[in-house]
């Protein structure tokens, strides 16, 4: 290699200098690109606008997918399946109850509250929660099929809050999840969901669940799939997401009767490794890919999340056209998230 070459290079005395002071600045540069990076400690909360990936993403502390799963025989392991499948019911449960409890809330109730906390949270503090609310959106909301790892998961609802998605679905069906490792992930998971706490979620634990909750409140489903038939997201006309009209009401409902172009958008993406399943493809309104050109097959999961959502920005000329349309929130829904917003505020600075 290029070691050996300085060496037979280095016999010739009238380049001695010139090749001692390569040697030099070949080394010193390796040692700076092996240089270890500095070390995270994964072993406290998981922190939305402050987080940094670890050393070992996959095997976070702070999702509790590190803790290993032991069981010495077949039946050992499938009581923990069971078991688990039960915390996935209450994790479902416990974040949907939570979304209904806040779309039920008195306005007068949320004014009051959100007064009552408005002195304790600075005006730079209060600046910056306005400022981000005013660009969400409620045009466009993402689903996430049975996904693998949950810094995965993690690293794209940190990309979604950052375009300004609002709403996301996740299916977690926990006879897909087998073996040791993948029930790990899948507790990991339940971890990341319920740390998004700038996002507002949901649970779903079957596609077919989603598939009928999201028909039926008027979304469009374009999903991200490699199958032939699927459209190059460029040539997408996001003008026209359906033959279905129907608009929102202040918390995601629907009525009918309005232009097809205003009609709610869901992004689907599928599982890291088998992708979206037979039954997303057959139900959704459109599939779609993302255009590639080196020799690799597909992205990682929170890359094409990214790139989705660059796609979707372009197009969104304006706050009244495209697929994002930023600042389209609902009254009740922007008074709703403020005052989430100073609830996480005052309690992130109590926990400290």
């Amino acid at each position: 290699g290029l070691c050996s070459s300085l060496s037979v290079l280095r016999r010739n005395q009238r380049f001695a200098p010139q090749i001692r002071l390569s040697t030099q600045l070949f080394h010193s540069g390796t040692r700076a690109e092996r240089k270890r990076p500095k070390t995270i400690d994964d072993s406290g909360p998981l922190c939305w606008e402050t987080f940094e990936f670890g050393d070992s993403p996959k095997w976070d502390r702070r999702f509790d997918a590190s803790s290993t799963i032991v069981a010495s025989n077949e039946e050992e392991l499938d009581v923990i399946t069971q078991k688990e499948a039960q915390e996935d019911k209450k994790a479902a449960h416990q974040l949907n109850s939570n979304y209904d409890a806040w779309r039920q809330l008195d306005p007068g109730i949320v004014q009051q509250a959100t007064g009552l906390l408005r002195p304790y949270v600075n005006d730079e503090r209060f600046a910056k929660i306005e400022n981000v609310l005013k660009q969400r959106t409620r045009q466009t909301r993402f689903l996430f099929e049975d996904p693998v790892n949950p810094s995965n998961v993690w690293a794209c609802l940190r990309t979604l809050d950052s375009f300004g998605i609002q709403y996301v679905d996740l299916v977690i069906t926990s006879g897909r999840y087998l073996g040791k490792a993948a029930l790990s992930q899948k507790r990991g998971m339940r971890t990341a969901m319920g740390s998004a706490q700038w996002l507002t979620l949901r649970n779903h634990q079957s596609t077919e669940e989603a598939i009928e909750k999201l028909k039926s409140e008027g979304y469009s489903i374009y999903a991200s799939d490699l199958n032939p038939e699927s459209i190059d997201i460029r040539q997408i006309d996001w003008s026209q997401t359906a033959p279905k009209s129907v608009s929102q009401d202040d918390y995601g409902s629907v009525e009918s009767n309005i232009h097809d172009s205003d009609r709610p958008i869901c992004i689907v993406m599928g599982n890291e490794e088998r992708g979206i399943s037979e039954e997303m493809r057959k139900s959704a309104d459109m599939t779609f890919t993302l255009p590639m050109a080196g020799f690799a097959e597909s992205f990682n999961l929170s890359v094409a999340t990214a790139i989705t959502l660059a796609h979707l920005s372009a197009s969104s000329t304006s706050s009244n056209d495209g697929p994002l349309r930023p600042g389209n929130l609902s009254v009740e829904e922007y008074d709703i998230l403020l005052l989430k917003g100073l609830l996480n505020t005052v309690n992130s600075r109590t926990a400290k």
